[in-house]
């Protein structure tokens, strides 16, 4: 049984020469079997190297035969050139004689030689040939035998008995023309080789007779003809030893065929040999093989076993046969309950009709590959499954396997990345995908919303890298980050400008991210468009208006504090550190206490309503103070004694808190000027109306003489004048004040004219003393309005006269100061008065300020307000200096147009104040 196992493994043929084999050579002897199988190798090996030698020798004929034919063919083409060549001159003598009429002398070019004369002679053509004596003789006596009839003539260029090795080709000059062209035919020329890579080396051989038969193998004639006769070409050819390489190249043949004989002769040894032990290692080899189906059998079922999908093996009926254990986790049965079982149990869709029919629908050449269909678990469940199927034909018998696949994920993950895609479609951003690992990165996906942000369609873009969207525009800082991350393989997000297919401009926030292979390595780059042109736009009109904002806020004059939604202060207005003293950089961070500590350390007191510190303490609630509202006052002693009033505002949609705070202190010192100015007039206007009202009561109620009435009327009359005097000065600085110099009528006056006009239009009651004017002579020139200067001018001299009741000198001058780069000229008026204090001198120029408080003196207290205001408005300005009971001295600056220069007038002038 061992042995028909065996021989079962075999092919029948194979079986049968063995076993002939077998008989034949068990009859015989080894020794005996050996040597035949040598004698035959030997006889097998000489007659394939005699056969490979043969072959060889053809080859090299063959190749002789090819070279003799190309030298012949080499040789008859000189042959013709130079023919050509001959008649081709030939004409040309015939043409230069009939345009010429007249015959030219012998002349040669390049072997060509025109003869003119009838007749050659030996001399000349010993001399154009290059020969001796007897050989010219015999050439021309050969010429001599040319025939009349025939055009061209051939004569050889040798002596009897010589080697023929040149011709003298010659053709006649046709009438009008006479004479002869000839050329001669070398043989060294004729017969000069070209380089021949052949195997044979040919040798060529001119003879002046008809072609006989070769000497030898590589030996040819071959018939050339030349004007008319005939030469023969012998060729004879020696093969190349040439180098080693090509020695072995031409032997390998041989050598191979030796060495086929000998492996044939070895073949049959080893093959004889083998014979021997055939059947000792045939029943081995089939007790191996047995062992190694059997192992075959369950390594294929343990690895169908493993399987993760089902595999069933069924009969041409389509009943189960066979499955692997990936049924029972697919189909949720056993493989022994499926055995016998129809197909259709676990598939259904395969009951409906024949597998034959199922296989002509769904397959090809008895194969379906991935066919989607349902099948069926233990519970009657339908889920998605791909069923791949074949069917073979073994010993009649079709064996049909089913693979079974369960799609239930895959169709889960198919619909989940269909969902991504419709998502990524139809999202509002754009989303393109870069391929990092093809030529040129180029563009391989753009969803909808890309295209309609670029202008440009999918079909336009895909292949083209994203340089199309940059234009010309490439140098800016975003590209530059975005080729650095994309180098290092990073994500990173930048603002780009970009353009349209239509050329608009757009700003697009991009965001890429890489997208890496399974190995790590960047395969594709993930980018995510948004169009922010809009919001560019807006942050540009943002930016225009918080630096507006930020401007007004650090110049505004009022203090600002702005507290973030932790309740730390953020922000701080320069015009708050002017206020307080109180600097940004150590405030910025503090908490609202902190902050309140150092600013009510700056402060004497402060006045505020309950409510608002509960609201600013609170941050929250209804603390936000409107106008009005209580306010909060704070009294400052750091670093300069004033008022801030301060205001909050809480939340808004940032949650942050805004102090205001303002400095009043002006308004407080002009509310409180406007009190005191008010009680002061009122006091003012009321002493004389006082009186009127009194001595007119009196006039009205009782009877005075005529004298008494007088002196009533005249007291009457002096009050009144003082009022009026006092209404009008009030009306002068309101007006002046209130328009600010706009109705000044400024001219260019020189200033000595105007000084004297003032002084001698001042009349003073009861006061014979004069002004001592000292003025230079140069013009002095100005640029003021006069009247409104005259006035100031007049108060000054007035209060001179007034202020010093005991007499003493009156003196007027100019003096000359520098302020702010610009010249200015002083009026300077010296009285030797009563003079005042220092205390009095603060307060000269308040309105209604009297250094005299008696009320001998007459005035109304606004004379040196209003010549304050003048001069201001006029750019210039008021000093005062004085002493008690020495005097007072008043100057008047004001610009002036230049500075007199010369010595003399120099001279005339104070010096500098």
């Amino acid at each position: 049984m061992p042995d028909a196992a065996a021989h079962d493994e075999l092919p029948d043929s194979v079986l049968r020469v063995l076993q002939r084999l077998e008989r034949i050579t068990g009859r015989m002897p080894v020794a005996r079997t050996v040597a035949l199988i040598i004698a035959v190798g030997l006889l097998v090996t000489a007659l394939t190297t005699a056969a490979v030698w043969w072959a060889e020798r053809q080859r090299v004929l063959r190749e002789f035969e090819a070279a003799a034919a190309r030298f012949q063919m080499l040789v008859q083409d000189r042959l013709d050139q130079r023919s050509v060549m001959v008649h081709q001159v030939a004409s040309w003598a015939k043409e230069q004689a009939q345009a010429a009429s007249v015959r030219t002398g012998t002349w040669s070019f390049e072997g060509v030689t025109v003869w003119p004369r009838p007749a050659l002679q030996a001399g000349p053509l010993a001399e154009r040939l290059g020969v001796d004596e007897p050989l010219a003789r015999a050439i021309a006596q050969c010429m001599g035998r040319w025939p009349a009839q025939q055009s061209a003539w051939l004569c050889p260029m040798s002596l009897p008995g010589q080697a023929l090795r040149a011709w003298l080709l010659a053709e006649r000059v046709q009438a009008p023309g006479s004479g002869w062209v000839t050329v001669p035919l070398r043989a060294e020329a004729l017969l000069a080789m070209p380089p021949d890579e052949a195997v044979v080396s040919l040798k060529g051989e001119l003879l002046d007779a008809v072609p006989t038969q070769a000497a030898s193998a590589l030996q040819s004639m071959h018939p050339l003809r030349v004007a008319g006769r005939q030469l023969t070409l012998r060729v004879t050819g020696e093969q190349l030893g040439g180098t080693w390489q090509d020695l072995v190249s031409r032997r390998a043949g041989m050598w191979i065929a030796a060495g086929a004989g000998m492996l044939f002769t070895l073949a049959a040894l080893h093959v004889y040999l083998m014979l021997i032990s055939t059947r000792r290692r045939a029943r081995e080899m089939s007790r191996d093989m047995g062992a190694a189906l059997q192992r075959t059998q369950s390594r294929n079922q343990a690895v169908m076993d493993t399987a993760p999908d089902a595999i069933l093996m069924v009969d041409a009926f389509g009943k189960v046969q066979w499955c692997n254990q990936a049924v029972a986790s697919i189909f949720g049965r056993t493989s022994e309950d499926l055995l016998d079982q129809h197909l259709q149990v676990v598939l259904p869709s395969l009951g409906q009709d024949t597998l034959d029919a199922w296989f002509a629908t769904y397959g090809f050449s008895n194969r379906v590959i991935g066919h989607e269909t349902t099948g069926r678990r233990n519970e009657d469940v339908l889920f998605p499954v791909a069923v791949s199927a074949s069917r073979t034909e073994v010993d009649g018998a079709f064996i049909q396997t089913f693979i079974v696949r369960d799609t239930t994920d895959a169709k889960w993950a198919e619909q989940e990345l269909t969902l991504r895609d419709r998502a990524l479609a139809s999202s509002a951003d754009g989303v393109v995908i870069v391929s990092m690992t093809l030529p040129n990165q180029p563009m391989i996906y753009v969803n909808r919303a890309f295209e309609a942000i670029t202008g440009y369609e999918a079909h336009e873009l895909l292949g083209l890298n994203c340089r199309i969207f940059q234009q010309d525009d490439t140098q800016q800082p975003g590209i530059g980050l975005m080729r650095e991350a994309i180098r290092e393989g990073r994500s990173c997000q930048v603002v780009l400008r970009n353009y349209r297919k239509s050329g608009d401009l757009f700003y697009n926030d991009l965001a890429i991210s890489p997208v890496l292979g399974a190995e790590g390595v960047l395969t594709h780059y993930v980018g995510v468009a948004t169009d922010i042109t809009d919001r560019i736009a807006a942050e540009k009109v943002l930016l225009l208006r918080t630096e507006r904002l930020n401007a007004v806020f650090d110049l505004s004059p009022d203090g600002f504090v702005v507290l973030d939604k932790r309740g730390e202060v953020s922000i701080v207005n320069p015009s708050f550190e002017r206020m307080t003293g109180l600097l940004a950089a150590d405030l910025v961070g503090h908490s609202l206490s902190a902050f309140e500590e150092q600013l009510m350390a700056r402060c004497q007191a402060s006045e505020v309503d309950a409510q608002t510190v509960a609201g600013l303490m609170a941050g929250v609630g209804d603390a936000e103070v409107g106008p009005s509202a209580t306010r909060e006052l704070l009294h400052m002693h750091t670093p300069s004694i004033r008022t801030l009033v301060r205001r909050v505002r809480h939340g808004g949609h940032d949650n942050e808190t805004v102090m205001y705070f303002r400095d009043i202190t002006h308004e407080l010192e002009v509310d409180r000027m406007k009190s005191e100015f008010l009680a002061m007039a009122a006091h003012e206007l009321r002493t004389p109306m006082v009186s009127i009202f009194g001595f007119t009561e009196l006039l009205l109620q009782r009877p005075f003489n005529e004298e008494r009435r007088k002196d009533m009327l005249s007291t009457i009359h002096r009050q009144a004048s003082v009022l009026i005097n006092l209404v009008n000065e009030l009306l002068d600085l309101a007006r002046i004040e209130s328009r600010r110099g706009k109705d000044f009528q400024r001219e260019r006056l020189q200033l000595q004219s105007l000084i004297d006009s003032t002084v001698q239009g001042l009349l003073v009651h009861n006061d014979p003393r004069k002004v001592e004017c000292t003025l230079p002579a140069v013009p002095v020139w100005v640029d003021v309005d006069r009247q409104k200067l005259s006035l100031a001018l007049t108060n000054v001299l007035s209060n001179a006269y007034k202020y010093s009741p005991q007499g003493g000198d009156i003196a007027l001058d100019l003096v000359w100061r520098d302020r702010n780069e610009r010249p200015e000229c002083g009026i300077r008026i010296t009285d030797q008065g009563l003079g005042m204090t220092p205390a009095q001198r603060e307060k000269v120029f308040d309105r209604f300020f009297r250094a005299d408080t008696s009320g001998n003196i007459p005035g109304t207290g606004l004379g040196m307000t209003i010549v304050k205001e003048i001069l201001e408005l006029h750019g210039g300005q008021a000093s005062v200096t004085s002493e008690l009971g020495v005097g007072t001295t008043v100057i008047l600056w004001v610009p002036a147009v230049g500075v007199p220069a010369e010595p003399a007038a120099a001279a005339g002038l104070a010096s500098l104040a």
